[in-house]
């Protein structure tokens, strides 16, 4: 019989949820649905709330008649930890017990306070220091998260009757979404930036193995909606109504939308790429940081771009020229089943990625 699992994406203007049968060459999605959170329960990746996402959580089942109740969350914000760390080799079994030791003096929390897991990058020799032999060490991307936020989440799940059978960070499942099969460490690095409502999550990886990690909180498209209800004193709803419409210059949605003489659209436009080009720099600043973090620099090949922000007119355009390589869309469509009774809108298909990529690799 075929099993079934439902990846979880709770972020701070709602929960969207997918529904996968797990089969042994790809996912088949059976159902989606997502439904809005109250303002304040999350707040950049961190649960403020217990009780509204619990109860959110509850109506998200009644909405979408989901056929079972395991589920994978997905976390991302800037409290977890994602760092590149040399530790000393050891077999795998004895590196995992020993890990809490090995790293405790580089968390910015107790050890005792924290959860922790890793992502061998690879095992390699390093030289010795005053003619002492080489030594060999394991070179992890070490995950630490704050139990007490972690536990949080798991809470709500919990309230809701929902069985968690596995938590991941959002950026490792970014990476799973476009590269389930091994890991090719002879492919070109790649970025994978989503756009969140107000957290931006950048990954970087080479052939399905992640290099890099960055939460950025405070960055998400929710910031252009701000700025543009608080210059026009706009209800929020207009705000983001215009944002999506108006997009940047040159790619406004509006019928005979004609430039002025600024080159502008509709007068919102100047506003939002100012914003934009915040959004920007900060992303390219963080890519920057990664392609130099080496002693030869590494090229990207190309950029990906998910979460329900990258759709704004222009915006991929823009971020390609100043990063000067080739930004795409993300999508998971072609590796996965869709039915054609599911009728999926653009919004939602954007939405399916990071509940793929959870549900992706997972034994239940």
């Amino acid at each position: 019989m075929a099993t079934s699992i439902v990846g979880l994406d709770i972020g701070s203007s709602g929960i969207r949820a997918a529904e996968f049968t797990i089969g042994r060459r790809a996912l088949s999605l059976r159902k989606f649905a997502s439904v809005p959170l109250p303002t304040g329960a999350i707040r950049a990746g961190v649960l403020t709330d217990i009780e509204a996402v619990s109860e959110a959580l509850t109506a998200l089942w009644a909405e979408g008649r989901f056929g079972t109740k395991n589920v994978v969350l997905g976390l991302a914000n800037a409290s977890i930890l994602v760092r590149q760390m040399d530790l000393d080799w050891m077999p795998p079994a004895d590196f995992r017990r020993a890990l809490r030791y090995q790293v405790e003096d580089a968390l910015p929390i107790p050890v005792d306070d924290a959860n922790l897991d890793y992502h061998l990058l690879e095992d390699l020799d390093v030289p010795g220091e005053d003619g002492e032999e080489a030594r060999r060490v394991s070179r992890v991307l070490l995950v630490a998260a704050s139990r007490e936020m972690v536990d949080g989440f798991v809470e709500a799940v919990h309230r809701a009757k929902l069985r968690p059978i596995s938590v991941d960070i959002i950026p490792f499942a970014l990476v799973r979404a476009i590269w389930s099969s091994s890991p090719d460490p002879d492919a070109p690095a790649e970025a994978i930036v989503d756009i969140g409502f107000d957290t931006v999550k950048v990954v970087v990886h080479q052939g399905g193995k992640p290099r890099y990690v960055r939460m950025i909180p405070g960055a998400g498209s929710d910031g252009i909606t701000r700025a543009l209800r608080d210059k026009y004193d706009w209800s929020w709803e207009d705000a983001e109504r215009t944002k999506i419409k108006a997009g940047l210059p040159g790619h406004a949605d509006f019928d005979n939308a004609t430039p002025n003489a600024d080159g502008l659209e509709h007068p919102a436009q100047g506003l939002i790429a100012s914003e934009v080009e915040s959004l920007v720099s900060e992303i390219r600043t963080t890519l920057e940081f990664f392609r130099n973090a080496s002693d030869e620099p590494i090229p990207l090949s190309r950029v990906l771009l998910a979460g329900a922000g990258s759709g704004l007119g222009g915006l991929s355009e823009v971020l390609a020229q100043r990063l000067g390589v080739p930004v795409e869309k993300l999508s998971v469509l072609d590796r996965i089943h869709t039915p054609r009774r599911l009728m999926l809108s653009e919004e939602d298909e954007a939405a399916l990625v990071i509940p793929a990529g959870l549900c992706t690799g997972v034994a239940v």
